[in-house]
């Protein structure tokens, strides 16, 4: 039964909650450097946006566990041959892909500032917090070591349900995951593509999280500048959290 009442709110993790503290192209290219490789990294940053646009859907369902993670080795090791297929090639690369792949896992990312404060807010007005993501298995561990894992009830990301966004099948299975109504939810997240049309063809409220300001010329968005002002949207739209 709808209600109106907002009582949870799903999250993209990258570049919304966290994001790559030296920038793509220069931890990329730090890696590099170590196995006698001296990249751009401006270049990188193209190869790497062009790469990744092309790759196909970052999804594995109906594998086991083993496969999985196997495949997602396999989908991330073709994106970044693909980069220095485009900025050049260089010996020790498959040593070099296995030390950037771990990189990526544990200490390549950082929090934005209001990140936490943000999550201890809606965890204490009592909202249900999940976390929807085109993201691999890594991502628990990155969420473990950031120290914000604790403060999501629930985690769909895309190479375990073989969906990634903004396929209908992601958020569907967010929303049963959650046991949430999707006129009762909410989405944030940083893509306009993944994180707003993609929910609000589903009926889920979608926020966008526009740091840049990309968007503010834009009427009838709803978009937020940081997460700080989330808490204020959901005040100001009569979203009461569930303690009301």
């Amino acid at each position: 039964m709808t209600t109106g009442k907002i009582t949870t709110i799903f999250f993209d993790a990258a570049d919304t909650l966290f994001f790559i503290k030296e920038g793509l192209g220069n931890t990329y290219a730090g890696v590099a450097r170590k196995y006698g490789a001296d990249p751009d990294t401006a270049a990188l940053r193209r190869a790497f946006s062009k790469a990744f646009r092309d790759a196909p859907p970052l999804a594995f369902g109906g594998v086991t566990e083993d496969e999985r993670k196997r495949l997602e080795k396999e989908w991330w090791r073709k994106v970044v041959t693909d980069v220095y297929t485009e900025v050049g090639m260089f010996g020790g690369f498959d040593e070099h892909f296995d030390e950037l792949f771990e990189v990526f896992r544990s200490g390549a990312w950082t929090l934005f500032p209001e990140t936490v404060p943000v999550l201890e807010a809606l965890k204490s007005r009592g909202y249900r917090l999940g976390i929807i993501s085109n993201f691999d298995s890594r991502v628990y561990d990155v969420m473990e070591r950031l120290g914000i894992y604790g403060y999501f009830d629930t985690f769909v990301i895309s190479s375990e349900t073989g969906h990634a966004k903004p396929s209908p099948g992601i958020f569907l299975a967010a929303l049963e995951k959650a046991g949430a109504d999707p006129a009762e939810s909410i989405h944030v997240g940083d893509d306009l593509k993944n994180d707003f049309h993609g929910p609000r063809a589903l009926g889920i409220r979608a926020i966008l999280l526009d740091r840049e300001g990309e968007y503010a010329s834009l009427e009838r968005m709803d978009r937020i500048d940081n997460l700080t002002e989330l808490e204020s949207r959901l005040n100001g739209s009569g979203a009461r959290g569930p303690e009301a």
